[in-house]
C-alpha cells in the first residue's frame, strides 16, 4: 500500500518548527538564486524622480529647477550646486506573504518539496528577484518599510526564517499597506472560502491589487492511493481511515476541484490574478506565472 510522507503538525512545537526551518533556508535561498539566475529577468523597474517621500539620488542643479529643492549641505562639500530628488510614488510596492499554517507541512513521497518549503522557495525567488530590479518589496507582518536592494533582501530573508507570519484569517489586521500595494498570497487556501473572501476584500479596501498562487501537493489533487488507507490529520480533527480509498476517489477530486473553482472565482471578482501549481511542478512554471503576473500589472497601472 502506498503511504505518503507526512509531518504531523500536533507533534511539532513551535521550537522544532523553528529549528527545521532554520536548516532548510539556506539551501531553499540558493534554489532561489537559481532559480533567479536562470530566469530572464531584465531591469523593469520604473524608479524615477518624482514628488515622493523616500530619497532617491542628488542631481546637478539646472535652470528648470526649483531653488527650493537645492541641498545646500551637499553643495557646500561639491564645486557645483545639488539638488536632492525624490522617488517618484508611481512605483508600486509588492508585499509578500506565505502561508505557515500546518497543512502546508504535507509533502508526498510524489513530490521533493512539501508545500511550505515551495512557497518559501518561491518567496524568496521572489524578493530576490525584485531586489535585483530595483521594486520595493516587503513581508506582510514586518514591522519595517518596505524597501529594496540587497539590504531588503537580506532583511526579507530574516523575517521568513522568524516563523512569525500572520495565518491567513489575521491578514485582516494588517493596515499598513498603501493603496499602491501589489499583494501576493502563496498558500493551499484550504480554509472556508468565506475566510478567503473577507481577506481580499479587506486588501481591496485598502486600494491594494493581487496575487493568489495556490499550492498543493500532488497527492491532494490525484488521490492516488489503493486499498485499506489512513489519512493522519495535520489540525486538530481525528484521523480518518478508509477501507476502499479509490471508492471515494472521484467524489473527492470534485470536492477538491470545486473548492479550487472557489478560490479562482474569488479572485476573478475582484480582478485579481490567480495561479495553481502542483509542487511537483517544476518551481520555474509557479515563478514565471508570478514574475508575469507582476509585470502586467505594471504595465497597465
Amino acid at each position: 500500500m502506498f503511504k505518503p510522507r507526512r509531518v504531523n503538525a500536533r507533534q511539532l512545537d513551535e521550537r522544532v518548527k523553528a529549528e527545521r526551518l532554520a536548516q532548510t533556508l539556506p539551501p531553499l535561498i540558493l534554489a532561489a538564486e537559481n532559480l533567479v539566475n536562470a530566469f530572464d529577468i531584465g531591469v523593469h523597474g520604473r524608479r524615477r524622480a518624482g514628488t515622493g517621500e523616500d530619497f532617491w539620488q542628488f542631481k546637478q542643479y539646472g535652470p528648470d529647477d526649483p531653488t527650493t529643492s537645492i541641498d545646500w549641505r551637499q553643495s557646500a562639500k561639491r564645486e557645483h550646486i545639488y539638488i536632492r530628488q525624490k522617488e517618484q510614488e508611481t512605483a508600486e510596492t509588492i508585499w509578500i506573504w506565505r502561508d505557515r499554517s500546518h497543512t502546508m507541512n504535507f509533502g508526498s513521497d510524489l513530490s521533493e518539496q512539501s508545500k511550505l518549503d515551495r512557497a518559501t522557495l518561491l518567496s524568496l525567488a521572489l524578493a530576490l528577484s525584485l531586489s535585483k530590479s530595483g521594486e520595493k518589496f516587503g513581508l506582510i507582518g514586518q514591522a519595517e518599510k518596505a524597501s529594496t536592494g540587497q539590504t531588503a533582501f537580506n532583511q526579507f530573508v530574516g523575517r521568513i526564517s522568524e516563523d512569525q507570519s500572520p495565518s491567513l484569517p489575521d491578514l485582516k489586521a494588517v493596515d499598513q499597506l498603501s493603496n499602491k500595494s501589489t499583494v501576493v498570497l502563496i498558500s493551499d487556501f484550504l480554509i472556508e472560502p468565506s475566510e478567503i473572501t473577507k481577506v481580499i476584500r479587506h486588501f481591496v479596501n485598502l486600494g491594494c491589487r493581487g496575487i493568489l498562487l495556490q499550492i498543493a501537493d500532488p497527492v491532494e489533487v490525484d488521490l492516488p492511493f489503493e486499498g485499506r488507507t489512513r489519512f493522519l490529520s495535520m489540525t486538530e480533527e481525528e484521523d480518518i481511515t478508509l477501507g476502499r480509498v479509490e471508492v471515494v476517489r472521484e467524489d473527492y477530486k470534485s470536492l477538491f476541484n470545486a473548492h479550487r473553482q472557489e478560490v479562482l472565482n474569488i479572485a476573478k471578482n475582484v480582478s485579481w490574478d490567480y495561479n495553481f501549481h502542483r509542487t511537483d511542478a517544476p518551481a520555474s512554471e509557479a515563478f514565471a506565472a508570478l514574475y508575469t503576473a507582476l509585470n502586467i500589472r505594471r504595465v497597465k497601472t
